[in-house]
């Protein structure tokens, strides 16, 4: 049975897009197949006979689809195992100029490019609601400009999952500097920080691709990033419908303007996928409905400002937990109500100051995760938590150690060198931490354990602690270890006592040929495909940087986490 006839994503009668279900604006309801296949796009128009406008209120007419040609129809093919590509296993891996793009254009062999992503949609013409002659307006071209005219809001790379060929790039022969040079009197135009930032870098600045899906009561804004971006994250909050999100990544900062259609409630989701790149912001509706579009977004970038790293941040002490006799667990949350994420593998500042004199220390924040349940969790917490051990002669330790909830404690935004991108390719890993150095691999451990593209084989920790007491969340990684096979812990402790039957001493050569030898057994790895971390004091630190030099390591195959 056809739906009855409703309004258009722009007010038109009969509206119709890309995926092509129809609804009415007076029963603003979910339509059936959006429940089944709910992320591909929300709040579309179904196929009808009838004509209607487009999103851009130009009319068109629509095409009756062939029976077996519906979306589902189209899911069932991309989930059979055929390949729609036509390039088989170099599908998504081939860099497309211009001119190669040009070649096809034809119905049996038609490639378009939206937003750099190149597709081939021979396979998907018959499946079109708009009619293959209105997809082949696209072919052997960059269509993103056609796409944003006529139904920006589309999820067309789910939608296109499947013909997805490889990327845009510019063509061999293209000399920007001639086509753009300006006439020979044209005074000079000034550059802004953009610009300049711009033509001093041979390669352009790539804004983060944007996407949104949407249900009746909530809508999710997604950015991808890249993979393995690891990018700094921060949501600031102008009103109920306009936010700025900061993505800082590839020493770029991304001003991502957002004004929505109609008015969202504070604060927001965060999911931030540290091996795709891809991240998700979940705002819930203040009236539940379905919008017409997503509202306006403005992007710009810039390269991260010196000034922009040393900014502090005002917090305030949300929830405080013992973890043992001399080490806290302390969430911190932004004072200001905005929201940010500490990328994995970064630290921050903590200041204080006592007597007039600044004092300053940092911190690797920790998974929000170990105040409760010790396993990764599906969504990025926005505040800052932090492990700290209280030492009597620690100034700022002690400060942090006796704070309340309720007390305000300064911050800088995120810093440090770990590039997570070193180990986008690596499959074991060894991990070796001494007391409190413990703190950037709880979020580690946690993503090598989770990963999904490039799963992690083997993972071992050598943890090292003066005594039993010391031993930071011990029965939380024996378990852990039970739960998954790949993880094995192993501590080792320089003051133990007569009930102590593990391993004794410092970090020593021995230890680690032991460890490498018993962590290659069995398998088919070798030296030089294990990736080691390591954090503790600096003493254990220096130790360690000469242990790995004689022992013949690469430095490519190791990262220390300095403060």
């Amino acid at each position: 049975m056809n739906p009855k006839p409703g309004t258009s994503k722009s007010g038109n009668k009969s509206g119709a897009n890309l995926l092509g279900y129809e609804f009415s604006s007076q029963r603003p309801l979910v339509p059936p197949v959006l429940r089944e296949v709910g992320k591909l796009a929300a709040g579309v128009a179904s196929v009808s006979t009838n004509s209607g406008g487009s999103a851009t209120g130009n009319f068109r007419n629509k095409y009756a689809l062939a029976p077996g040609h519906s979306l589902m129809d189209w899911i069932r093919l991309g989930s059979s195992g055929k390949d729609l590509t036509g390039v088989g296993p170099r599908a998504g891996h081939l860099s497309v100029t211009p001119t190669e793009l040009a070649l096809h254009n034809k119905e049996d062999d038609a490639w378009l490019c939206i937003r750099g992503r190149v597709y081939n949609v021979s396979a998907y013409l018959p499946f079109h609601p708009g009619g293959p002659e209105q997809l082949m307006r696209g072919a052997g071209k960059d269509a993103t400009s056609l796409f944003e005219e006529v139904h920006p809001w589309v999820n067309y790379d789910q939608i296109l999952s499947k013909c997805y060929v490889g990327t845009l790039k510019p063509h061999a022969e293209f000399d920007p500097t001639e086509v753009f040079k300006p006439a020979e009197k044209s005074p000079p135009k000034a550059l802004n920080e953009e610009t300049a930032n711009n033509a001093t870098n041979k390669e352009p600045i790539l804004l983060p691709r944007f996407d949104w899906i949407q249900k009746l009561d909530y809508i999710t804004i997604i950015f991808y990033t890249g993979n393995f971006s690891n990018p700094m994250l921060e949501v600031n909050r102008a009103d109920d419908k306009t936010f700025h999100i900061f993505l800082t990544y590839s020493g770029h900062v991304f001003d991502n303007e957002i004004m929505f259609a109609d008015k969202v409630h504070w604060p927001c989701r965060i999911r931030v996928g540290c091996e795709t790149g891809k991240v998700e912001l979940v705002y819930r509706k203040c009236q539940g409905s379905v919008w017409d579009n997503f509202g306006v977004l403005k992007q710009k970038s810039k390269a991260k400002a010196k000034a922009l790293v040393e900014s502090r941040l005002k917090c305030k002490v949300a929830n405080k937990t013992k973890v043992n006799y001399n080490t806290f667990l302390i969430e911190l949350e932004r004072s200001d109500g905005n929201r940010s994420i500490v990328p994995l593998g970064k630290h921050i500042k903590v200041f204080d100051t006592i007597k007039g004199e600044e004092i300053v220390r940092s911190y690797t924040p920790v998974p929000n995760c170990l105040f409760g349940k010790f396993r990764a969790q599906p969504y990025t917490t926005d505040s800052v938590c932090l492990m700290v051990k209280r030492y009597p002669e620690g100034n700022l330790s002690k400060i942090l150690g006796d704070c309340l909830t309720g007390d305000t404690v300064i911050i800088s935004k995120p810093l440090g060198s770990f590039n997570l991108q070193d180990i986008e390719r690596r499959e074991t890993f060894i991990v070796l931490a001494a007391g409190t150095g413990i703190t950037p691999m709880f979020s580690i451990i946690f993503f090598l354990l989770e990963r999904r593209i490039r799963k992690c084989q083997n993972l071992r920790l050598l943890f090292f602690n003066r005594t039993p007491a010391d031993i930071l969340f011990k029965e939380q990684f024996e378990e852990l270890q039970r739960e998954d096979a790949r993880l094995k812990v192993r501590h080792v402790l320089s003051q133990p006592d007569d009930t102590w039957t593990g391993a004794r001493g410092h970090i020593s050569r021995s230890i680690l040929e032991a460890t490498i030898a018993e962590h290659l057994k069995d398998t088919t790895y070798v030296k030089k495909d294990i990736y080691f971390m390591v954090c503790g004091p600096t003493i254990f630190t220096t130790l360690t940087q000469q242990l790995f030099k004689d022992l013949g390591f690469k430095d490519d195959q190791i990262h220390f986490f300095l403060g």
